[in-house]
């Protein structure tokens, strides 16, 4: 398979920028993949999340690529995503689309998988192909709990909105999502 992207899905950091070992392994999972499948590019994904900290947990990955051998060049920061829907938004938007990918590779955890897949398919819709590679990382019933949970009030969020029309999506995202609309963090 030859991909123009991989991205990484951020998980969690320390104050200091640490990757916690999820976010490691999902970090680790994409360096593999681009240095055996010679991707040109790496994205990570995720804003200064942290109140104790103003580090944005895509720069902390990036670092944490080049402490793993991935030239720093291969690397680009999309630095608006507060979550697995930003990160899908975001990268189209900024990235995806100006550079013409049209098939993308994203890494997350296994668990997450699944609406991972769901999400990337009904943003990007059909103009780029969409493979989604989790990281093997021991969960418990209660993630799969959570991952149901998220699933469900994506659905809410977007219900009605035809997938992959950006406008309409986006529209749905500054007025509906919590991480975007004003209710949690400032609105975009």
């Amino acid at each position: 398979m030859t991909y123009d992207a991989v991205i990484v899905l951020a998980n969690e950091m320390d104050s200091n920028g640490i990757l916690n070992k999820e976010s490691a392994l999902r970090a680790d999972l994409a360096a593999k993949l681009t240095d055996e499948l010679d991707v040109p590019y790496v994205v990570t994904c995720g804003w200064a999340y942290r109140g104790d900290s103003p580090i944005l947990i895509a720069d902390a990955f990036k670092s944490y690529l080049i402490s793993v051998g991935v030239k720093s060049d291969k690397i680009i920061t999309e630095i608006n995503s507060r979550d697995t829907v930003g990160d899908a938004v975001f990268t189209r938007m900024n990235i995806s689309e100006p550079r013409g990918f049209k098939n993308v590779c994203v890494v997350t955890s296994n668990y997450h998988v699944p609406r991972t897949t769901k999400i990337f398919n009904f943003v990007y819709g059909s103009g780029c192909a969409i493979s989604v590679k989790g990281a093997n990382v021991e969960h418990g019933e209660s993630v799969i709990f959570k991952e149901l949970k998220s699933e469900s009030a994506f659905n809410r969020t977007f219900g009605g909105v035809v997938a992959g029309n950006i406008d309409q999506i986006m529209d749905a995202l500054k007025s509906n999502h919590p991480l975007y609309n004003g209710e949690i963090y400032p609105k975009i």
